[in-house]
């Protein structure tokens, strides 16, 4: 299916939608768009314990923590808010709308909702957790979207779903299945993944996102590492074929970055939690069908920017991550002409293509006569070859 432009978060729209969707999960009666004091107060408090449990890496590990309908509820009021809006920015790295879409482990689904505003026809939410699995549905069908559900014991049972998917999504859950206190895991993440990759159309996806945190970040590289070498191709973000540079380094983390539009409401939660989140920070990977082929790129040197700018003594630079290994690139020009201006602006996620540059082992400098130009936007397709 031909690719539609990025949807809007449409905030406004939801935002009503899932503080009444609380409310008729709480049987709570009050305005429809603004909690009252107390219930503000114990959505806070139910927040600050699902932050802890993400810090921590453990305190939440192991447990159906949407079986607490407090913590369900603040999920909903906040997390869902930053998930889809991830899986509206992610999803649209895909070089096509998905058609027939897989939401594993998915809770309220915040990115099957994402995928339904990206135009998927067919979209099914499975998780263990059946009243999660209604607010989704509530929200979908409230917005005027159909999702389908069906309960699942994952990894224990087989999915309840036949036949193939154009996307499957994989969000916020492989530390809560594969527990890295558990013997094996490793080698039981691998099989689940291999299996979600047999599940794919010819042309299809698996989008992995986690967390920027330092444990759950090294996760999905190392799986990433794991799926390269037995040759399953990567989409996004990466266009470095060999082994994760990041995972070379000692605290050298590699995360992708984005804007978040914040309602007045998770406003307020924020400062209520003492959170200090001003932008989307998230893991991601999204696989191609293991018989397919990495994309066909141009013949030039591409990266990948991993890093805000970082100031030194010669001015900014950044890290990239590129069709030649890890670079920083940096620039020798006080004032830059068309064909580097590029430089003056660059956001982390971008892919570039950069000519002519002056390079000393893994350092890149922008010179006289240096192109750096925008391959693909933060959120954007890569431009393939015909």
């Amino acid at each position: 299916m031909k690719k539609k432009r990025l949807p809007e978060a449409d905030l406004d729209t939801l935002m009503p939608l899932l503080i009444g969707a609380w409310r008729r999960f709480h049987k709570e009666a009050g305005p429809a768009d603004v909690l009252q004091t107390r219930e503000f107060r114990s959505v806070v408090a139910a927040v600050k314990a699902l932050q802890q449990g993400s810090l921590d890496g453990k305190s939440l590990i192991g447990q159906d923590y949407f079986a607490n309908p407090q913590l369900l509820g603040a999920y909903l009021l906040y997390h869902w808010v930053i998930h889809y809006q991830q899986g509206l920015s992610l999803i649209n790295e895909l070089p096509v709308t998905p058609r027939r879409v897989l939401d594993v482990c998915s809770g309220p689904s915040p990115l099957a909702f994402a995928a339904l505003r990206h135009g998927a026809q067919e979209v099914f939410s499975i998780d263990r957790n059946m009243p999660a699995l209604m607010l989704g549905a509530e929200i979908c069908g409230r917005y005027g979207m159909p999702l389908t559900l069906r309960q699942w014991n994952c990894p224990k049972e087989n999915i309840p779903i036949e036949g193939q998917f154009d996307l499957i999504l994989l969000g916020h859950c492989l530390e809560e299945l594969f527990p890295d206190s558990t013997p094996g895991w490793p080698e039981k993440q691998q099989d689940f993944i291999e299996m979600l990759l047999h599940r794919l159309s010819p042309e299809g996806f698996l989008l992995i996102v986690e967390s920027s945190y330092p444990a759950a970040n090294r996760r999905v590289l190392q799986l990433r590492d794991q799926m390269v070498k037995k040759g399953v191709p990567i989409q996004a973000p990466c266009v470095w074929k060999g082994e994760c540079p990041a995972l070379q380094i000692k605290n050298s983390p590699c995360y992708a970055q984005r804007e978040f539009e914040k309602p007045y409401l998770v406003r307020e939660i924020q400062r209520a939690a003492e959170i200090n989140l001003s932008s989307l920070k998230m893991t991601y990977l999204i696989f191609k069908n293991p018989q397919s082929n990495w994309p066909n790129l141009a013949e030039e040197k591409l990266y990948r920017v991993i890093s805000p700018p970082v100031e030194s003594f010669h001015g900014s630079r950044y890290y990239l991550c590129g069709t030649d290994g890890k670079k920083n690139l940096g620039s020798h020009l006080k004032e830059h002409p068309n064909e580097s201006r590029a430089f003056e602006h660059l956001r982390r996620g971008e892919l570039i293509a950069i000519e002519n540059a002056l390079e000393k082992h893994n350092a890149l400098d922008i010179v006289s006569g240096t192109k750096v130009r925008i391959k693909a936007a933060c959120g954007k397709p890569v431009e393939e070859q015909e």
